[in-house]
């Protein structure tokens, strides 16, 4: 019997075919392994999504009423730091803005992932890499994985706005502008004299504005009469006197 060739597809040698090592994949951001446990617990991403805004909403609050000298985080009560962020409906679209900026951003980088033959012809023009960047690439992602990148470039913009405009909505007040109020003290009949503008609450406190006089006050709740919002400044004018002696000192 004449013996079978080897097959030539077979490697060489009297032991058996060893199978190649696995290629190990490239590591995994915290971010994206983070969104894949919220893939799995929806639950959580919700606890987080809460949490992001009523962060925001601190920051937001704090570079606001500094602008007044008001430290308005020792006049805040444990309940208000967990309300902050549902007090502007903003604060969901700026997180609403960060995850799609991040998704945005992340296209070409997982596209790159899912095709690779296709990307590797387009690197080959001088542009292609700058479409669609390697993970490796630190002069796009500093050093960071994409996710990572993304995400914190996305939290540092929207925090930089947010102190933005919170110092031109200050600015605007302090020049005469914003909401308009009467306030009353107590059982007092007559408002509380002054051009006196909302800044806003606490759950035990209420910031105002006097805008003539240039100051703050930090008033208790329970010691307000009520406030009154004006929409123009006639009203002022026509709600009568003012009783000088009423001013908070």
């Amino acid at each position: 019997m004449i013996p079978a060739s080897p097959d030539p597809a077979e490697p060489a040698g009297d032991g058996p075919a060893v199978a190649p090592a696995p290629v190990r994949g490239e590591p995994r951001s915290a971010v994206r392994r983070l969104w894949d446990v919220c893939r799995r617990e929806p639950m959580l991403l919700v606890t987080l999504s809460y949490l992001f805004v009523s962060v925001i909403g601190l920051w937001d609050g704090y570079w606001f009423y500094r602008r007044f000298d008001i430290p308005v985080l020792e006049y805040m009560q444990s309940g208000d730091y967990f309300v902050s962020g549902l007090r502007r409906p903003v604060y969901l679209l700026l997180l609403t803005w960060v995850l799609l900026a991040a998704a945005v951003s992340l296209w070409p980088t997982h596209w790159r992932e899912r095709n690779p033959e296709r990307a590797a012809r387009i690197e080959r023009h001088w542009w292609g890499r700058f479409l669609f960047p390697r993970r490796t690439d630190w002069w796009i992602y500093g050093g960071l994985q994409p996710e990572t990148t993304a995400v914190v470039t996305s939290v540092l913009v929207m925090g930089f706005v947010f102190s933005s405009y919170s110092g031109g909505q200050a600015e605007v007040i302090r020049a005469g502008g914003g909401n308009v109020v009467e306030v009353t003290i107590g059982n007092d009949r007559q408002p509380l004299a002054g051009d006196w503008r909302m800044l806003g609450t606490s759950s035990a406190f209420v910031f105002l504005w006097d805008a003539g006089a240039g100051r703050a006050e930090v008033i208790p709740i329970e010691a307000i009469g009520g406030i009154r919002p004006l929409r123009h400044r006639q009203d002022r004018a026509a709600s009568g006197p003012r009783a000088d002696g009423a001013a908070t000192q």
